[in-house]
């Protein structure tokens, strides 16, 4: 997007709060900050956001991929420390996931744009203009590309078709068509 910015270095695994202290440092911080630990804090922040959303399907297959424990990881203890994950198996928890983390992005981001449509090049420069001009922009997102294993290998699809039905209800909010 031509907006200079780290991953992760501001908003890390570890942040479980946010105070004026932390608002101080994130003004001093040299560039922007992408990183999905930061949704939790994007009221707080004061500045204009972007939610870079990233197909259902394809975010949950890469959680799936990844066979995360449901507890005793820094990845779901994080996530479990902002949102309860309800379903009786994983696919349903990560879709559960994709769901609300979205909404928490959607109700406090600013802007909201698909990870595709910035991969492809289909965002214009006259929505990106205004977006990269603002003071303070804060990009928000899911887990980028599509699910590859380490040989970069498009995976096979482990999402089930009951979980997939509900994802592309889902993700139709966000402008996909799963």
């Amino acid at each position: 997007m031509g907006v200079p910015a780290t991953h992760e270095r501001f908003f890390s695994l570890d942040r479980r709060s946010f105070d004026d202290d932390d608002r101080r440092a994130y003004d001093g911080f040299p560039t922007n900050d992408v990183a999905l630990m930061a949704a939790p804090f994007l009221r707080q922040l004061g500045k204009p956001s972007i939610h870079i959303v990233r197909d259902p399907v394809e975010t949950v297959n890469s959680f799936l991929h990844l066979r995360l424990p449901r507890t005793g990881h820094e990845i779901t203890d994080f996530i479990n420390h902002w949102v309860t994950l309800e379903g009786e198996t994983d696919e349903e928890r990560w879709a559960d996931y994709w769901e609300k983390w979205n909404r928490i992005c959607a109700d406090e981001a600013t802007f909201a744009v698909q990870v595709e449509a910035l991969s492809k090049g289909e965002v214009s420069d006259a929505f990106l203009a205004p977006i990269v001009g603002a003071s303070g922009f804060v990009p928000t997102w899911q887990l980028m590309g599509r699910t590859v294993n380490r040989y970069h290998q498009v995976t096979e699809n482990l999402v089930p078709p009951r979980v997939i039905e509900r994802l592309r209800r889902a993700g139709e909010a966000y402008g996909y068509s799963v």
